[in-house]
C-alpha cells in the first residue's frame, strides 16, 4: 500500500510537471481583449455586464470590476432558468441593497429581455434627451450568454423598428471563447437603450454559493 501511495505521489508530480512551464489561463487574446475593453469604457453610456446566475460571483470578470464600478451599469444574470430561483433571488436582493442595479433574466425569453430593455431606458433616460445615439457595452466570461443576449436585443429591436439593412448577428456557441474579440452591433437606429452593443468576449462569497468556475 505504501508503495502504491508513492507511485502515485511521483505519478501527480509528473503530471504536474509536464511540459517543464507554468500554466497560464489568461491567454494573450484575453489581455487584448482586457486592454480593448478600458478603452471602449471611455466611449460606453452604458454596460450590461452578463453573468451566470447559479454563480454570480465567480462568473465575474474580477479584473474589471474597478473600472465597471465607476460606470453606469447593470447587472445581468443569465440563465435564471437554470438557477435556484430563491438562492437567485437572494443574489439580486444582496446586490439591489449595495446600491446596484440587477436583473435575473434568461437571454432566450422576450419577456426576459423587455424588462432588461425597460432597465436600460430607465437609466439612460436623461442621456438620450442628449445625444439620440448611444453606446450600450455587453461584457462578461466566457459562456454567460452575451452572444445570445444581444441577438435577442437585435431580434426584439427590430421587431419594433423595422430597417431596411443586413442584420449582423453574435455568433453562439455551446463552448467558451466562440467569440474572442469586440465587435459592434447596431440594435435600433433610434429610440431608448442605444444604437450599438459592444460584445467583448472574455475568459475568465454570497448566500451558499461556491466560488466555482465560470
Amino acid at each position: 500500500m505504501r508503495g502504491l501511495t508513492r507511485a502515485g505521489k511521483r505519478a501527480s508530480e509528473m503530471a504536474f510537471n509536464a511540459g517543464g512551464g507554468t500554466i497560464n489561463w489568461f491567454p494573450g487574446h484575453m489581455a487584448a481583449a482586457s486592454r480593448a475593453i478600458r478603452d471602449r469604457l471611455k466611449l460606453a453610456d452604458l454596460v450590461i455586464e452578463v453573468r451566470d446566475a447559479r454563480i454570480p460571483l465567480s462568473s465575474a470578470n474580477e479584473d474589471l470590476q474597478p473600472v465597471l464600478a465607476a460606470k453606469r451599469r447593470i447587472l445581468a444574470l443569465n440563465k435564471k432558468d437554470l438557477a435556484n430561483p430563491n438562492i437567485m433571488n437572494m443574489w439580486v436582493d444582496h446586490f439591489q441593497s449595495c446600491k446596484q442595479d440587477c436583473i435575473s433574466l434568461n437571454a432566450h425569453s422576450s419577456n426576459s429581455i423587455n424588462q432588461l430593455l425597460g432597465l436600460v431606458e430607465l437609466k439612460l433616460r436623461e442621456a438620450i434627451l442628449k445625444e439620440p445615439t448611444l453606446l450600450v457595452m455587453v461584457v462578461g466570461v466566457p459562456n454567460v450568454g452575451k452572444s445570445a443576449l444581444i441577438n435577442s436585443i437585435h431580434r426584439i429591436a427590430n421587431s419594433r423598428f423595422p430597417v431596411n439593412d443586413k442584420i449582423k448577428r453574435a455568433t453562439v456557441g455551446p463552448l467558451p471563447g466562440v467569440t474572442q474579440d469586440i465587435a459592434g452591433y447596431k440594435a435600433k437606429s433610434k429610440g431608448y437603450a442605444g444604437a450599438r452593443q459592444y460584445q467583448p468576449n472574455q475568459r475568465g462569497g454570497g448566500p451558499n454559493s461556491g466560488r466555482g468556475g465560470a
